[in-house]
């Protein structure tokens, strides 16, 4: 098979333990570790627990965009960073242990690859050269070329197979060499830089209690697969009616973000706007559309896990002038039914579409 092949490794782990007590150690280090596996989301799954480490594979029938891969491993980190900074805000405990919690630190590498799967124990285990490669790429000298402690090193196969060049283009490129393997080629981010971007992110949002219009969804498929299908433009044509064509503009790095324009056309020739202004990888994103007569509609996706599913919220406010001044002739009860007849139309074919990719991959497990 082939697909995701990743490692989240707690560095600072061997002195850590042995500099404090071996209870509170070991529970803190665990519950870092249950934080990382706990935000875990599609397409990863745990191969196992190696120590400080948590051995990860992806796999899907239908890829998922290269964004949408990268930022289901961003957010391990940015699990394992909230749940740092709460033990160092929350503890009143003067132990050894206790007092070196923000030694620790968390480095991802991740690679794309074959491996062949198997049950030992009841346990599914991978082997392959590429497990192989992925687990030597720990043993590096990121920190002392590059000074970033905390990283994530996307091997250049990955990036390949993602089709993510422009995502890590300002990435520090970095290469090792490992006996019977050769040089591995890759690009090195920062995490904390990750982690400083989530904290300082003022949050849009509608509310349900300011919301003009709702329309709901439920789907088979986990938040990821959802969210794949809100910010990749290919897919996004399958289910925004009355779309033809769909052109990005102002991404950063390749990547959707706050900022990026949506440019939507339709088949007479009528363009429409859609504006990001805000996003949380696969909780919500707050979107703004424009039509012609100047007038908008601001809403937000929110994706709520639901067992193995997800159900889907888009909460619309009522329509404003862009200086956000009151419509009211917009804003009655048959535009409003207008509104919502085509939003909801387009949540039922999107979480539609979602459902169609998980039973595919599971078809072919």
């Amino acid at each position: 098979m082939r697909g995701h092949l990743v490692i989240a490794d707690i560095s600072g782990y061997t002195q850590f333990l042995t500099d404090s007590e071996l209870d509170h150690a070991n529970g803190i280090v665990g519950d870092l570790l249950n934080s990382i596996i706990e935000a875990m989301q599609t397409p990863l799954t745990v191969s196992g627990i190696e120590g400080d480490a948590i051995f990860m594979y992806g796999e899907m029938a239908e890829g998922l965009v290269g964004q949408t891969v990268l930022e289901s491993v961003e957010l391990l980190y940015c699990a394992f960073a909230a749940a740092l900074d709460n033990m160092v805000l929350n503890t009143t405990c003067t132990c050894n242990a206790c007092v070196n919690i923000k030694s620790l630190g968390l480095k991802i590498v991740m690679h794309c690859g074959e491996y062949a799967k198997s049950t030992v124990g009841g346990m599914t285990t991978l082997s392959g050269p590429d497990v192989i490669a992925v687990h030597r790429l720990l043993k590096n000298h990121i920190v002392e070329t590059t000074g970033i402690d905390d990283y994530f090193l996307v091997t250049k196969a990955c990036v390949d197979a993602l089709d993510a060049a422009s995502m890590v283009a300002a990435w520090t490129p970095h290469s090792e060499e490992y006996e019977h393997i050769g040089t591995v080629d890759g690009y090195v981010s920062s995490l904390r830089d990750v982690w400083r971007f989530r904290q300082l992110q003022t949050e849009i949002k509608v509310s349900p209690a300011e919301a003009w219009d709702t329309a709901r969804g439920q789907s088979i498929a986990p938040p990821a697969v959802i969210w794949d299908q809100v910010i990749d433009p290919r897919k996004r044509i399958e289910w925004l009616a009355p779309a033809v064509d769909m052109e990005l503009k102002g991404t950063e790095d390749g990547r959707v973000g706050p900022g990026t324009e949506f440019h939507c056309a339709h088949g007479d020739g009528a363009i429409t706007l859609f504006t990001v202004l805000d996003m949380r990888p696969f909780d919500y994103a707050t979107v703004m559309v424009e039509f012609v007569d100047d007038s908008v509609v601001k809403y937000t996706y929110y994706l709520m896990p639901s067992g193995s599913g997800t159900r889907v919220f888009l909460h619309a406010a009522a329509p404003t002038t862009r200086d956000g001044r009151p419509v009211a002739d917009l804003a009655s009860e048959e535009n409003r039914q207008a509104w919502h007849d085509m939003v909801q139309g387009n949540v039922d074919t999107m979480t539609s579409l979602a459902d169609e990719v998980v039973s595919l991959h599971e078809a072919i497990r």
